[in-house]
């Protein structure tokens, strides 16, 4: 093939590969299957909540010109319906099962039939709105408006404490974010009971209607107590024996859906093995010793070593309970009107077929990726011998740079069309120069500043992590943290200075640009468009931010950016990185659909995964894998239990990974 031709192909692909990168996150057909079911709610109930209104609410407690649904004056409507400002006020009582206070005629289609939210059909159906139409909806916009306030508190003491505990990792930080998860679960059901009786007489309009739908769906938090604190007889584990650390847990009786949770997540971030042919050389951590090892060595036995203790060390671990965790996520799927947590996990798309999509999306991109596969099956053959790679079968997976193969960039030494042309990798340049975490960071803050964005808020600065801090054990998955009070916002991760972490550092500042231009928003609505928003705009500013115009312009890259064999080894960098993500990322999501959906029993659960990597990846585990090991719970997402493709927020946590 002709360099102009590689050229071509490599520059198609970036567009092509963004082109389909935003439909997949953007599509957004709006659906409309789980409705709040439509309820009488007396009105008893809601002024008995405290989270509601008082039942001595006079109406000058609460500004409805103000209130977020109150688009338009009060008087407005008082003078369309010829009513007195007397005869509208809204704190006045009525008696609660009155078809004059309720609206008889319930939920008229859905967004899925193509109906308009914002077309108004009365009590009395005359499609105007009636006297007790108005009512209810300036009550239920005052609800919403002091749940403001409360939502918001509850939702800052739950991040808080998660905060702490994925910054120093240890048992009492454990039961603080567990305490904390369960009060916020507590509020978030309450609201979800109260507010899903509340029966509104069309959509008054598409703000309201989905602010009541999205506050009714509260995931997990739906669990009863006894199933959420269902009782489960778990064998003693010591953790001292297996060398997570110094403590046992004995007589584990209670365990509830974010105590599965946090436990196998503590034994993902404390999980160590001991170095090839040094057995006396342990504790060496996923980051940022495995990591190393995994990108840098070319032993095989020492990468296969290395890929087969991680996987002993951590889903071996976790298999029974990440079975529990599936139970009680489906649980609360049907709790929330869903048939299965895959359903659930899919719905904030808003597309009755994201599935399908993504299959289809995948069949135009995958003959790509299988020419990207054949270049580095042959160099790797040329590595290693035609003995360890064969001309057709998967690649081994240990072998391509990264602990799970999702991204195969760390190979390029061994792959790169133009040898020694490589324009990606400036950590050479950036240690030269003397960069620090901190100063990357500010490079990041300069990016964004040089776009007319915003400057990051005085909190960010005092509280973001960017380093490992002696005498403590970090979650160091690199995130971006809201803390729910519009002023709030940190950044953790355990950076070094190379050119990863240079990215990643603006992929996550990215993320709480994000969080600044929505925090004005009801806190409802206080996140991405749609889960694949964060992700596709993160993506978006990291490429930017790498690429070689940018790396030029601050000094890090000193060569005329034009030469062909530099855009070229550019180009497949990219692709090296990024096309391998996309099926990883599918199987990811696609492997737990087929769980929640219990097509895949206990005891298909790694020959599943692995097929499915096989079939989408075309890649194979080191040596012959069993039921006994758990290899998906080697990656933090599975016991984590963050949908990957992508909604990245953790179970009523909001942070973005």
């Amino acid at each position: 093939m002709k360099i102009t031709e590689i050229k071509m192909t490599a520059s198609s692909f970036i567009v092509f590969l963004l082109t389909k990168t935003i439909f997949i996150f953007v599509v957004c057909v709006p659906v409309g299957h789980c409705e709040p079911e439509p309820q009488f709610s007396p009105q008893e109930q809601i002024n008995s909540n405290p989270y509601f209104l008082p039942s001595d609410y006079t109406g000058t407690q609460y500004n409805y010109q103000n209130a977020y649904y109150a688009q338009q004056p009060m008087n407005y409507y008082v003078n369309t319906q010829n009513y007195t400002t007397e005869q509208y006020n809204p704190s006045t009582r009525y008696d609660p099962t009155s078809s004059q206070y309720y609206s008889n005629s319930g939920l008229s289609g859905n967004l899925q039939d193509g109906t308009n939210p914002g077309n108004f059909i009365s009590s009395n159906g005359a499609g105007q709105p009636s006297q007790a139409d108005l009512v209810q909806q300036h009550q239920i916009a005052a609800i919403l408006a002091n749940l403001e306030g409360v939502g918001s508190d509850q939702c800052s003491a739950n991040v808080y404490a998660q905060w702490e505990y994925e910054t120093n990792v240890n048992d009492v930080t454990q039961l603080n974010a567990l305490a904390a998860q369960q009060q916020y679960a507590a509020f978030e059901r309450d609201v979800s009971q109260v507010l899903g009786q509340i029966k509104y007489s069309r959509y008054y309009d598409s703000n309201l209607w989905r602010h009541l739908r999205y506050l009714s769906m509260v995931g997990a938090a739906a669990l009863p107590i006894d199933e959420y604190e269902r009782v489960s007889s778990l064998r003693t584990v010591d953790h001292q024996a297996k060398g997570f650390g110094n403590y046992t847990y004995v007589h584990v009786m209670c365990v509830q859906y974010n105590r599965l949770i946090s436990e196998m997540v503590a034994v993902y971030n404390q999980a160590s093995i001991c170095a090839y042919n040094e057995p006396f050389r342990c504790q060496l951590h996923l980051n940022p010793d495995l990591t190393l090892i995994m990108a840098r060595s070319r032993d095989w036995d020492e990468l296969q070593h290395t890929w087969v203790e991680w996987r002993r060390q951590t889903g071996q671990y976790v298999k029974d309970l990440y079975d529990q965790m599936v139970d009680l996520t489906n649980e609360a799927a049907k709790l929330n009107n869903f048939t299965n947590a895959a359903e659930m996990w899919n719905f904030p798309y808003e597309s009755p077929n994201l599935e399908q999509d993504i299959e289809d999306v995948w069949a135009q991109i995958s003959p790509l990726y299988e020419q990207l596969h054949a270049y580095v099956r042959r160099k790797l053959r040329d590595l290693y011998g035609p003995e360890k790679i064969s001309k057709r079968a998967p690649l081994p997976s240990h072998i391509l740079g990264n602990m799970w193969a999702q991204s195969w960039v760390n190979i390029l030494d061994v792959t790169l069309p133009y040898p020694g042309k490589n324009l990606l990798d400036v950590t050479p340049n950036m240690q030269a120069q003397g960069y620090t975490p901190l100063t990357m960071l500010q490079l990041a803050e300069e990016f964004f500043l040089s776009m007319n964005m915003s400057a990051m808020p005085p909190e960010f600065w005092a509280s973001s992590i960017i380093t490992e801090i002696p005498g403590r054990v970090l979650n160091c998955q690199a995130s971006a943290w809201d803390f729910c009070n519009r002023r709030d916002y940190r950044l953790k991760m355990c950076a070094s200075v190379n050119m990863k972490d240079f990215a990643s550092m603006h992929h996550e500042m990215a993320h709480v640009q994000y969080f600044l231009s929505y925090k004005d928003q009801p806190k409802v609505f206080r996140e991405g468009a749609n889960p694949g928003f964060h992700e596709a705009i993160g993506e978006v500013i990291a490429l930017s931010a790498a690429g070689p115009a940018h790396l030029q312009k601050i000094g890090l890259v000193q060569t005329s950016i034009d030469e062909v064999p530099l855009d070229i080894n550019y180009l497949f960098s990219l692709a090296m990185d990024k096309l391998p993500f996309l099926p990883y990322a599918y199987v990811m999501d696609k492997w737990r659909w087929d769980i929640f959906r219990r097509v895949i029993t206990k005891d298909q659960f790694n020959c599943h995964w692995h097929s499915l990597r096989e079939r989408y990846l075309g890649v194979k585990p080191p040596l012959l894998r069993s039921e006994f090991d758990f290899d998906p719970g080697s990656k933090y997402h599975i016991p984590a239990n963050i949908p990957y493709i992508r909604s990245p927020k953790p179970v009523s946590t909001p942070t973005f990974k």
